[in-house]
């Protein structure tokens, strides 16, 4: 049974409007609960990307603890981490979010001592945002050109192109065998 290849179609206009929101950087408002206060969420970029990935990480260290809760499980309980992840969903660019994180991340957990569950429709807001098509295209990219990997020596690759020329011969046999066979059978 032959693979067939996946049919390629036109977008739906779901697709379309993701694809011009990521392109314009287009904002979505959303508020904390129980205020009046709303911000607009825009595609993260690499700053923001980088910037959380070393609150996460900085985070894991800290805990050294063995607990199976999910990431979001860990940042709905942990006020702190929440205040810093909305922090860097809503600043935007590479500059404000050097010169602003420190301070609404306290604004937020000190001042106005927004807990988990209020900041969670921002921390929602921003997880859709991120534009993982881009990340994952890139990644398979480059997976191969990463100088860590082990070298086939030349007798691996040898072997390895004998088995396969093997293998088609083989197959190229069984089905001109069986291509005269059932001639033979038909015409009789």
């Amino acid at each position: 049974m032959a693979k067939r290849e996946p049919k390629i179609g036109q977008p739906t206009e779901e697709q379309q409007r993701e694809y011009l929101s990521l392109r314009n950087n287009d904002p979505t408002i959303v508020g904390i609960l129980n205020t009046k206060k709303k911000y607009k969420i825009r595609w993260l970029r690499y700053g923001q990307l980088e910037k959380l990935g070393r609150l996460i990480v900085h985070k894991k260290d800290v805990d050294n603890e063995d607990n199976e809760l999910t990431l979001l499980d860990e940042i709905i309980d942990d006020a702190k981490l929440a205040c810093k992840a909305a922090a860097i969903y809503i600043l935007n660019r590479r500059l404000p979010l050097m010169l602003k994180y420190w301070f609404l991340w306290r604004w937020f957990y000190y001042v106005k001592e927004y807990n988990a569950i209020q900041l969670a429709e921002i921390l929602e807001e921003g997880k859709k945002k991120i534009p993982l098509t881009q990340f994952f295209l890139i990644t398979m990219s480059l997976t191969e050109a990463k100088d860590t990997l082990m070298m086939m020596t030349t007798k691996e690759a040898e072997r390895i192109l004998r088995e396969q020329s093997l293998a088609v011969n083989s197959q190229t046999e069984s089905n001109s065998n069986g291509s005269s066979s059932q001639g033979t059978t038909s015409s009789a």
